[in-house]
């Protein structure tokens, strides 16, 4: 059997992706923090307990390079975190809640890329272990700031902050207006089972299916507010009570570019998207099926260019969008913050 035929056969048994995270193991905290202006007597620092900072070292014989971030608020270890082989950029990404691509500083900072697929190579970066209690009732927010004390303290991280214009696209709104209608809000137990086609099974019993819906496209569990289905280069998703600037994001991902929300629509909305997509594309139907990680959050973005085929379907998605929703992607200039390093040391200090 080809490659391709492999490929898509695995697509043909993915019938809804509404769990699990972007392709990854990371739970990244949200924050967008900033280096703090001044400290009061009398709030606590935030600080991590019995915290171990050290270099990974050398991988095993035959061993692959891979990055683990765990634990932490909002997952099902609120109380520890466990990083493993993380690249400084990254520590620096979740700590001030940047893309990869908006931190400038020394070669081993900026070297090493994602640890998905063409998205990068974190082979060439300095690697680091992370592991910590994390404070009972902690946030997202405040484990940021905890993060960048670890930085400061243990790296003696020092930086400005600059303005960098980014090549991207801006989601906006069709030349004929959207055809988004509001939300009627998370989809209910009920619902799903309503929505559900029947079949007659051979023994004569009614069976609900769990996969399509009567339109054809997958159906949502409870809790889950988007799923995909992605066979023989045809893309079907369905989106429920989602914010367009979470679609926006999605796109980000599945395309590599940055794409901002310029429609002014804030409200969620309940949608479905069909996408036909070239051959070798399956890196962006797989994309644009996968839940977001962190919704609500920005892209973090990479280093690495774009695919050829994920280019070409820049304008494949936006024509279909335009079609079926009324929106569409607009070449852009996107001006983003960017971290400068002034000073960091390789080697933290001692635990």
């Amino acid at each position: 059997m080809s490659v391709r035929k492999r490929l898509a056969t695995l697509a043909a048994r993915m019938v809804l992706l509404a769990a699990a995270t972007h392709v990854g193991l990371m739970n990244l905290p949200s924050a967008r923090a900033q280096p703090p202006q001044g400290k009061s007597e009398s709030a606590p620092k935030l600080e991590l307990e019995v915290a171990s900072v050290r270099p990974s070292g050398p991988l095993e014989a035959g061993a692959t390079e891979t990055m683990r971030m765990t634990g932490g608020p909002g997952t099902d270890d609120p109380e520890r975190i466990t990083y493993s082989r993380v690249p400084m950029r990254y520590l620096i990404s979740t700590a001030y809640g940047v893309g990869l691509d908006q931190i400038s500083g020394p070669e081993w900072v900026v070297t090493g890329q994602s640890p998905y697929g063409r998205y990068g190579d974190p082979r060439g970066a300095a690697p680091y272990d992370l592991s910590a209690k994390v404070p009972p009732g902690t946030t997202k927010e405040q484990l940021a700031q905890i993060l960048q004390n670890v930085l400061a303290e243990r790296f003696h991280l020092a930086f400005h902050h600059g303005t960098k214009e980014f090549s991207g696209y801006a989601l906006v709104i069709g030349k004929e207006g959207s055809r988004l209608k509001a939300s009627a809000g998370p989809i209910s137990e009920a619902e799903r089972a309503l929505e559900s086609p029947a079949r007659t099974t051979p023994g004569g019993n009614t069976e609900v299916s769990r996969q399509l819906q009567r339109d054809g496209f997958p159906q949502l569990f409870p809790g889950r507010n988007m799923g995909g289905r992605y066979q023989e280069d045809e893309v079907r998703i369905r989106f429920r009570d989602y914010p367009l600037f979470d679609l926006a994001q999605q796109l980000s991902f599945a395309l590599a570019a940055r794409i901002v929300d310029k429609t002014g629509m804030t409200n969620k909305y309940d949608f479905t998207l069909k996408l036909e997509l070239p051959q070798d594309a399956f890196m962006v139907g797989f994309g644009v099926i996968s839940p977001l990680a962190t919704p609500g959050q920005a892209w973090r973005g990479t280093t690495s260019p774009p695919a050829t085929a994920q280019v070409d379907a820049v304008p494949i998605i936006s024509a279909a969008m335009e079609k079926q929703l009324g929106l569409k992607l607009e070449a852009t200039k996107i001006p983003m913050d960017v971290l400068v390093i002034d000073n960091i040391e390789r080697v933290p200090t001692e635990d």
